[in-house]
């Protein structure tokens, strides 16, 4: 089997998924009013790495996403907000004296819940949820070597899991229809490609973010 083409194939079956998604909210018949946004901000990033039995010291990377938003007002105050987006993370960390830089970027699908305070000039808003990613490219590097193309999958072969979730917690405040936010993302898999409970690779980010956005019904 190729491994490279499966991968490719999940990839096209995620994208399909994400944009139904946003197509399937969009279209809902509500009087609900809907807010459409692009989001882009910064990921200061690191991973939480166990391996042999102790934790391995890690040095964070900083990464960037960029994508889209479509949050569906529910109730007063609270609203549904899925997306979209692309995600660049990583770490550097040191294992048998072995220097290793990995750098992953994941295409999102987050899925929060807001709860929103104030008018359309300023207000505060609180959230939080989970979310879904796949690995779609990025590179790695062993002992100051060339980069070369993160390979995902299971097996010692492939240098990280192809799929992640997590949850998302954050907040942030609305100015007259921009959305200045910050978020801690947790990563729940273990992204390590060997099958043993003795390596441990998890996300962890901090992030900042500016959503723009237009209302209509």
């Amino acid at each position: 089997m190729n491994i490279h083409a499966g991968n490719e194939v999940m990839l096209q079956r995620l994208m399909r998924f994400a944009v139904a998604v946003l197509i399937g909210i969009s279209s809902v018949d509500t009087d609900a009013q809907i807010t459409a946004g692009q989001v882009v901000g910064f990921n200061f990033t690191n991973m939480n790495l166990n391996a042999e039995g102790g934790t391995i010291d890690t040095k964070g990377a900083t990464g960037i996403h960029f994508g889209l938003t479509l949050p569906l007002a529910v109730a007063d105050y609270f609203s549904i907000m899925p997306g979209v987006q692309f995600s660049s993370k990583g770490s550097s960390y040191t294992i048998d004296t072995v220097d290793i830089s990995i750098a992953p970027i994941y295409i999102e699908i987050p899925v929060n819940l807001l709860l929103s305070i104030g008018n359309e000039t300023f207000g505060v808003t609180l959230f939080g949820g989970t979310y879904f990613s796949c690995g779609v490219g990025g590179n790695i590097i062993v002992d100051g070597g060339t980069a070369s193309d993160i390979l995902f999958g299971s097996g010692e072969s492939n240098d990280l899991k192809l799929f992640d979730i997590g949850i998302n917690m954050g907040t942030g405040i609305n100015i007259k229809g921009f959305l200045i936010s910050a978020q801690y993302v947790m990563g729940l898999v273990n992204l390590s490609p060997v099958g043993s409970a003795a390596a441990e690779m998890k996300n962890r980010v901090v992030g900042i973010s500016l959503t723009t956005s237009f209302s209509g019904k």
